[in-house]
């Protein structure tokens, strides 16, 4: 699908849903006919009941003093990367811009399937973030029932178009919890998301081993060509393997060099041996052609005078690639535990950031209330969502 294919259809996909908002809040008779099938509409989301309400269960002392103290260090972690990201970030960025250069790459991009990143990517994606939201409200409720909160109902949903989960526990038992027990509660989800992506990562590490055996290299790869010069005109295909030039095998810039150095001074016609890189259709993986082609390309004295012995082609030396026979189960594997770990870290460290909606806002604002300090809270809290709109646009622009 193009991307302006993509945009239309993320663009319908809003529009049903506010539409279905807009009916939800205006039509009392339309609320109370979702409500008997246990559907509810939220701004950008659907949502439904898929549980009722669970009662606390009883704990140890220690057993809850260890979630708390689990969970407040992995909002402290994740926040401080935040902070550590985006100001960086913006010193950066407001660094270039002195200076009058370009804006530097933003970390953060969002999440605009086919258009910041590739639709081959989509399904292992919506596992990941399934898998994310779910562990994180599942870390809510669990830590809310063994705190002594009450949960109300919990269900499942889709915000736009991505999976999503929810949890409800009783407000009026929440508000009326400790600070340590809000605490624990709140930054239950974090703890969570953080210790599915370190797991993710660690067996990140036996998907790596298996694809070992199966890599071929060290080659030359062509990614790039430019159709206005030699090679662009020919015709080469890439992503490629590099084979031969002219018979001889080429392993090294070096010797790629040493080749179109050559008949400077005349006509010159380079016979390229190459390997297409053939999509697997998981994550972007390629895997090496068995089948090799050749492209006679011509160097004419003119392209010597514009570009020297440059033929158009970019290169990316001492790369390895999959070879044909790589098992597409493990392609799948190793890309779906590298997004979990993405996806759950990504997750952690914008959950922790006082964003008024996130866990870490509301735990900023039941701090602050204490001493009265509500004032600083709002300060705190727009400052912050302030850097982050910066930081995602630009990332928005850069990634379109």
């Amino acid at each position: 699908m193009s991307r302006e294919g993509v945009l239309l259809t993320l663009a319908a996909v809003v529009a049903v849903e506010l539409l279905l908002y807009y009916r939800y809040r205006s039509s009392q008779s339309f609320r109370e006919r979702l409500a008997r099938l246990k559907l509810f509409v939220e701004p950008g989301a659907l949502l439904v009941d898929i549980g009722r309400s669970v009662r606390p269960r009883k704990v140890g002392r220690v057993v809850r003093y260890s979630l708390l103290a689990l969970s407040v260090t992995s909002l402290a972690a994740s926040a401080y990367l935040f902070y550590n990201i985006v100001i960086g970030f913006i010193i950066d960025l407001a660094t270039s811009i002195g200076r009058g250069g370009p804006a530097p790459q933003s970390p953060m991009v969002p999440i605009i399937p086919g258009i910041t990143l590739g639709l081959n990517i989509l399904i292992p994606l919506l596992v990941s973030i399934g898998i994310g939201l779910a562990v994180h409200e599942l870390f809510h409720m669990v830590v809310a029932l063994v705190n002594g909160v009450p949960v109300e109902s919990w269900g499942v949903g889709l915000a736009l178009i991505f999976p999503v989960a929810y949890v409800r526990v009783s407000e009026e038992n929440f508000s009326k919890s400790k600070l340590d027990v809000k605490a624990s509660i709140m930054c239950a989800g974090i703890m969570a998301n953080v210790a599915v992506g370190l797991l993710s990562l660690i067996l990140t590490g036996f998907t790596v081993q298996p694809l070992v055996p199966y890599l071929d290299g060290p080659y030359l790869l062509i990614m790039g060509v430019d159709p206005v010069m030699p090679a662009g005109r020919t015709g080469l295909r890439y992503p490629a393997v590099l084979e031969e030039i002219n018979g001889s095998l080429v392993r090294s810039l070096d010797e790629l060099r040493e080749i179109l150095n050559k008949s400077l001074d005349n006509v010159a016609i380079f016979r390229f041996r190459v390997r297409p890189l053939v999509e697997t259709g998981i994550c972007g993986y390629y895997r090496a052609s068995e089948q090799g082609e050749e492209y006679l390309i011509t160097r004419y004295l003119e392209d010597v005078e514009k570009y020297g012995y440059r033929v158009g082609i970019t290169i990316a030396p001492n790369s390895y690639v999959f070879s044909s026979s790589t098992p597409s189960y493990l392609l799948y594997a190793n890309c779906q535990l590298q997004l979990l770990y993405v996806v759950n870290i990504s997750l952690a460290i914008f959950n922790s950031a006082p964003l008024i909606i996130t866990d870490g806002g509301r735990l900023l604002s039941e701090v602050l209330k204490i001493f009265g300090a509500q004032k600083l809270d709002r300060v705190v809290q727009w400052a912050t969502i302030a850097l982050t709109v910066i930081t995602v646009s630009i990332g928005l622009i850069q990634a379109l």
